[in-house]
């Protein structure tokens, strides 16, 4: 019997892994279709400009959640396994309550920012409209996260793949492409617009689900962590405020161009990140599931498998990147394939952290997150170091270098930490 029970969790961690990165490789082609569609359109400097004003949006949604996007997707999940519907819906509504206030006071205080931000901070007043207009999509993003980790903690993979990433930049380029193809053009501010439009409609068609989905329940116990919640914020919004502070310095001190050719070399990176991500959230569930069971080397088995996976997969994408950079960037116009040294360093630093695994993902479901913390913070103050002497010697470059060196040192430390928690956990413990 539990050889089967171990099979169909097996069948069931392959089927959510296939699912999610089918689903998040389609949002990676949206999203390259989109910034190869504002490069034509609008050159670097239009793709900079979109992409200076995104990274902030995201950074600050990511705020937003303060980490309850994971927090729920662990509370839910146990509380789902065991049939505790009441529980599982207080925890959801708990969550959507807090990232929804959170986020809208975050939002407008971006807007209220956008013109200090652009005007005394980096000098580029040509930047204030697009950061003012996608200061409109923090509360959406956040929302998002939260609702997709709620509907994937109940088992319905497809759906909440389906909206956080390829549902809002799929939109966004399906209205920019049909806007270019009717008018021969794109209007400067049209990519924040419609992406923000895009965002909002997700945003509620998510709620609508969430509404549907939990009718019925009961009333349960709040069980959401806010403490968690705010430790596990800060582990990834260490994460994007390295990615936000890349493209801003850069923007500043060579301009928004230079941040465009970076992100659009970034953006070939993503597709590493986008299977480490997808098989992180995937498996989120399922390595909660194996500390409520005490089977803490049976986590970070399903970490280990999940890298050689990742890793397999993306071998053929680093090899590609190593070999043609250039002819890849030069498919967004001549300007960006000087960026071509930054894409295959970045390619060789997501490469190691996809093959590592879901490593940080373990502390997190194991309720380790303050260790994780530390860590993220130590690389974050790391990297920003090393953006501030690599980036004015080397440009573009200097930032994907501080980048990898950063990627590398998170991972030999998680998995130092990783190490270090299962021999604290099988340590034989004194009789009370």
């Amino acid at each position: 019997m539990r050889d089967r029970i171990a099979a169909l969790m097996k069948r069931g961690i392959a089927l959510d892994l296939l699912i999610g990165l089918s689903l998040k490789g389609s949002g990676a082609v949206a999203s390259f279709g989109l910034n190869l569609l504002i490069s034509r359109a609008l050159g670097a400097e239009g793709v900079g400009a979109y992409q200076i004003a995104l990274a902030t949006a995201t950074l600050l949604a990511v705020a937003s959640t303060i980490g309850l996007d994971t927090v729920v997707l662990r509370s839910v999940a146990v509380a789902h396994r065991r049939g505790d519907t009441g529980m599982a819906r207080a925890a959801i509504v708990r969550s959507i309550r807090v990232v929804a206030t959170l986020g809208t006071v975050i939002g407008l205080a971006m807007a209220a920012l956008a013109w200090p931000m652009t005007h005394l901070m980096m000098d580029r007043p040509e930047l204030f409209l697009p950061v003012l207009i996608m200061a409109l999509a923090v509360p959406m993003l956040a929302l998002v996260r939260t609702i997709s980790a709620s509907i994937r903690a109940t088992g319905s993979v497809l759906l909440s793949q389906s909206l956080d990433g390829i549902s809002y930049t799929g939109l966004s380029l399906l209205v920019l492409g049909t806007l270019w193809l009717a008018s021969g053009g794109v209007a400067v501010l049209a990519p924040e617009i419609v992406y923000t439009s895009a965002c909002t409609l997700v945003m509620l068609f998510g709620l609508a689900r969430i509404r549907t989905m939990t009718r019925g329940w009961p009333h349960g116990e709040q069980t959401v962590s806010l403490k968690s919640g705010l430790r596990i914020m800060v582990i990834y919004l260490a994460a994007f405020f390295c990615d936000w502070i890349a493209v801003v310095t850069l923007g500043t001190w060579h301009g928004p161009a230079e941040a465009g050719i970076y992100r659009v070399a970034v953006q070939f990176g993503l597709l590493f990140t986008l299977v480490r991500n997808s098989f992180d959230q995937m498996v989120g569930s399922h390595i909660a599931a194996r500390y409520a069971e005490g089977q803490y080397r049976g986590m970070l088995a399903i970490a280990r498998k999940t890298g050689m996976v990742g890793a397999a997969l993306c071998l053929p994408l680093l090899l590609v990147i190593l070999v043609v950079p250039q002819w890849l960037l030069g498919l967004f116009g001549p300007g960006f394939v000087r960026g071509a040294p930054a894409l295959m360093i970045l390619a060789v630093g997501q490469f190691i952290a996809v093959t590592v695994g879901p490593i940080g993902t373990v502390l997190d479901m194991a309720h380790r997150e303050h260790i994780a913390m530390r860590i993220e913070i130590g690389v974050t103050v790391v990297t920003i170091a090393l953006f501030l002497v690599l980036i004015p010697l080397f440009d573009l470059t200097g930032a994907a270098m501080a980048i990898t060196i950063a990627i590398v040192g998170r991972a030999v430390a998680l998995l130092l930490a990783n190490r270090a928690f299962i021999r604290a956990m099988e340590q034989p413990r004194p009789n009370a």
